[in-house]
């Protein structure tokens, strides 16, 4: 069943000949997509039977065969969406996708006791640590 998607890749604000071609091909050639450029790349409504996650996987693989990025958000407004924000894009997504994990809980939390303890103390309560702090803090205490 054909749905509105929204697309936005990020780079030129022109589109590139390869970024026509995956419309067509999403489109079922019918083209039916409307595009803008603007400061931060161009974007794209188009209607079409693909999957969020299909079309960044036609993006990448068209960035992987020409070496140009075409870092890209595929959204559905009803719900599903596809990124590929690459990090070789975006010089510090790299830093920024690691510092998010560690702040928010995609890796193991390893704080000390103390450590544990200071965070409660400046966050207001234990209710305010992480799952992944929280988790540390019964390691640590035996529970």
């Amino acid at each position: 069943m054909k749905k509105k998607l929204i697309i936005f890749r990020f780079g030129s604000e022109k589109p590139t000949r390869k970024e026509w071609d995956i419309i067509r091909t999403i489109t079922d050639g019918t083209n039916r997509a409307v595009g803008f450029g603007t400061m931060f790349g161009v974007g794209s409504i188009v209607e079409t039977d693909y999957s969020p996650k299909q079309i960044t996987s036609l993006f990448t693989q068209v960035a992987n065969d020409t070496g140009d990025s075409l870092p890209v958000v595929v959204w559905d407004p009803a719900g599903d969406t596809g990124f590929n924000l690459q990090k070789d894009f975006f010089p510090t997504f790299a830093q920024a996708d690691i510092d998010f994990n560690t702040m928010y809980g995609d890796t193991p939390c390893t704080l000390s006791l103390d450590q544990l303890l200071e965070l409660i103390s400046d966050r207001g309560g234990v209710n305010q640590l992480t799952t992944e702090e929280l988790t540390r803090l019964q390691q640590l205490s035996g529970k």
